[in-house]
């Protein structure tokens, strides 16, 4: 018999992160995958990052994690998506090689010490009491570990859907994990069903891609790792290619507006919610009737390019249909079909089953992460892996867990928003979620988050190291251009008005010239007095420090503000139906979800501010503190 510290199930982005994260902690631990060779799929489009996203990898990033380093090391494409925004909202996008990603994840898995790999199905977990002891796979074997990771994706009752035919799996190729989900009916877990869905795949030859516009990779070739582009380290280099982009249009639409009643979505077959920003073809075109077009975007999906993933395509109408209305789009005349579109429904468990550690509530040193929790995307899951990896490990030490705050880390808006809110779709991320998006940048995520991973021992001493380094270059640039002054009417302060409209009164600090919106650090190094610097590399997070110092000194006081007012904690022995004037709604959903404080009870869904004000006033007359 073999015991193991964690057990993970499931060879996902989730899964990858959170067996490497607890593995990297020490903590011996077993992954359990049905295929080997699946390890670090990308069952979707092949890319990384995009708006929202590229925050919460960077996050995983700068808590040592997997996939920006595997992403930046596989990339056909780099982009940097709302460049002319603010740096808040500015994203990183990879596009990347799928067969390349998967086989970078796979090394980074199999090299890891203190990491077994098992190619199995598990059918049921091993539950003492209610506690987890292990797992049990279908041929019978048991076993043993302290803490049990789910992180199954779509595989939990997974059922396809192409047209009339319906099938279970997982995902195309790989089956449903049915008995896994039969285990859990006998359990106090909220099941739900959502839904997710791809696009066919195209080859490539069959495209006419001279009659579309072209989107070459960004001259600037931008990484989503600290690891390669604050860092300084270089990543592998393979051929980049461009993407190409057309359009739907009115023969399109007509087609599939006529074969709406193929589509299992609204013949009755499918009855789950999808993603509401990822929408199927279908559901685009019922629910935006105005649009003449949608845009479509061709992407590589290999480097041996030989097919294509349209983007924005997702469909699940019957094959034949999916080819007719492909053939009426600019370039897909004589299109070819590698691979059919289809949709994909999955079972899911109520994420307010969970502590904000990703623990259940039913039972102990269970975790789950991933799309098992109602989310969406690679780098949701992702994030929620490493922390599910994280506290397991902890858990291992018997030391306290851990969870970002909603200041520290959109890993904590993701899981706060789950655990109190629960989800109606899928959860996908976006920048506007993050009230303290200011603070919470794709550019400074290791500055909220490595040192804190060293901490709990995830992240490397060599990783350690390559930040201070980083840190001491910003600090040394910062207190470089605070020393070097302008003075009114020199001839630099003449070129300043005449080529940037700035019109300086006393004066001024290169430093305090970066506060200013219209001015870039690319703008300063051109001034005379700029002189030389050996940091210019990381010049840009002087910058951004600088652009946002005086909203982020004003946030600081609000964060301060409200923290008094909610973070007065609420003890977990609280019976709320003592509270007078709470409702019977209220006392159930608070008696459910067991908020921590009293920031996090008033996200509750339908918890109102009279309730928030009633449960104040007990806690203060009852003195709990």
């Amino acid at each position: 018999m073999k015991e193991y510290g964690v057990i993970v199930i499931g060879g996902g982005h989730a899964g990858c992160e959170a067996a490497h994260a607890a593995a990297r902690a020490g903590v011996k631990t077993l992954l359990i995958t049905m295929r080997k060779e699946s390890i670090g799929q990308m069952s979707c489009n092949p890319a990384i990052g995009g708006i929202g996203k590229s925050h919460l990898a960077r996050e995983v990033d700068a808590l040592d994690g997997l996939m920006c380093k595997t992403a930046d090391n596989s990339a056909l494409q780099r982009r940097t998506l709302n460049s002319r925004k603010g740096p808040a909202v500015r994203a990183t996008r990879i596009q990347t090689c799928r067969d390349a990603y998967k086989q970078n994840m796979q090394a980074y898995i199999n090299n890891r010490e203190e990491l077994d790999v098992l190619e199995a199905s598990v059918t049921s977990l091993i539950i003492d009491g209610n506690t987890t002891r292990g797992v049990i796979t279908d041929d019978g074997r048991k076993y043993y570990s302290i803490s049990v990771i789910m992180t199954v994706g779509t595989f939990l009752g997974g059922k396809i859907h192409i047209g009339e035919k319906s099938f279970s799996a997982g995902r195309a190729g790989d089956k449903a994990s049915n008995d896994l989900e039969k285990f859990f009916f006998e359990h106090p877990f909220k099941i739900g069903r959502l839904k997710t869905g791809t696009p066919p795949r195209i080859k490539k030859h069959s495209i006419n891609f001279s009659r579309l516009e072209i989107q070459h990779s960004e001259i600037g070739q931008p990484h989503i790792s600290y690891l390669y582009d604050h860092y300084g380290l270089a990543s592998k280099n393979i051929n980049q290619i461009p993407c190409h982009i057309t359009y739907t249009n009115k023969e399109t639409h007509g087609i599939i507006k006529n074969s709406k009643k193929l589509s299992p979505m609204y013949n009755g077959k499918i009855n789950s919610i999808g993603p509401r920003y990822c929408p199927s073809i279908e559901d685009k075109v019922e629910r935006f009737e105005d649009k003449e077009s949608h845009q479509i975007f061709l992407e590589p999906e290999t480097s041996s390019d030989i097919e294509i993933y349209p983007n924005g395509l997702s469909t699940s109408l019957p094959e034949e249909i999916q080819q007719k209305f492909l053939r009426t789009i600019q370039g897909l005349e004589n299109c070819e079909i590698s691979k059919p579109g289809y949709a994909i429904e999955y079972s899911y468990f109520d994420p307010r089953s969970l502590e904000n550690t990703l623990e259940t509530k039913y039972i102990k040193n269970l975790f789950f992460a991933g799309q098992i929790n109602g989310t969406t995307g690679y780098e949701e899951a992702a994030a929620q892996g490493i922390l599910a990896g994280i506290n397991a490990s902890l858990k291992f030490k018997n030391k306290e867990m851990w969870c970002p705050t909603r200041k520290e880390a959109y890993l904590g808006v993701l899981v706060d928003d789950l655990v109190t809110r629960g989800v109606m779709e899928p959860y996908r991320m976006f920048t506007s979620r993050a009230e303290y998006r200011l603070r919470l940048r794709e550019d400074n995520a290791d500055e909220r988050l490595t040192e804190k991973g060293f901490e709990m021992g995830i992240v490397s001493g060599l990783r350690l190291n390559l930040f201070k380094k980083k840190m001491d270059k910003i600090s040394l640039e910062s207190s470089r251009l605070e020393k070097i002054l302008i003075q009114p009417e020199s001839k630099v302060s003449h070129y300043l008005k005449d080529q940037l409209g700035v019109t300086l009164k006393r004066a001024q600090s290169l430093k305090n010239l970066l506060k200013m919106s219209n001015i870039r650090y690319e703008d300063i190094t051109k001034l005379d007095c700029f002189g030389k610097t050996v940091n210019s590399d990381i010049g840009h997070l002087v910058a951004n420090n600088e652009r946002y110092s005086g909203y982020l000194k004003k946030q600081e006081e609000e964060v301060h503000l409200l923290e008094q007012q909610q973070g007065m904690v609420i003890p977990e022995e609280l019976k709320y139906e003592e509270i007078r004037g709470l409702s019977n709604e209220a006392i159930e959903k608070l008696s459910k979800i067991k908020p921590k404080n009293i920031g996090q009870a008033s996200r509750v869904s339908g918890v109102t501010p009279s309730i928030i004000s009633l449960l104040r006033i007990h806690l203060k007359k009852c003195s709990f503190k």
